[in-house]
């Protein structure tokens, strides 16, 4: 099966979902935050990202961006459902920043397992394109 990096702050529902993917045959690696996230992928390079999008250190919108800048550019899932504005405004936006398939929290485990599925059987994105500002480069 996929090697699946899930990025997600809640424990409880990081274990839960990973033990899912497990028993359905992924190999999956967890992070609780969008940094070391970014680390175990760059470290492995998984065959699809599964991030929630409302974290405290780098949000799930911050993560999709810098990965739609690699080589590699993997397959991503974008889940959110921790505020009034994560479903109408944050998982639009995770769509327009490249996300794959977007859900919103809670998913059932089968809408999860078909939405992976579904996810891998499409081709990885093929071009890169700049989504948000590189502050970076920002003049002090």
């Amino acid at each position: 099966m996929a090697s699946i990096l899930l990025i997600e702050d809640d424990e409880n529902l990081r274990n839960m979902t990973a033990e899912l993917l497990r028993s359905a045959g992924h190999t999956v690696d967890t992070a609780d935050d969008g940094k070391p996230g970014i680390a175990l992928y760059k470290a492995k390079l998984h065959d699809l990202i599964i991030t929630d999008i409302v974290m405290p250190d780098m949000d799930g919108l911050k993560l999709i961006d810098e990965l739609r800048q690699t080589a590699s550019r993997p397959r991503i899932i974008a889940m959110s459902g921790d505020s009034k504005l994560s479903v109408p405004l944050y998982l639009p936006i995770a769509k327009l920043l490249g996300a794959d398939r977007i859900l919103a929290k809670p998913v059932l485990p089968d809408v999860l397992l078909k939405t992976v599925a579904d996810a891998l059987a499409k081709p990885a994105p093929a071009t890169i394109t700049r989504a948000l500002p590189d502050k970076s480069n920002k003049e002090a």
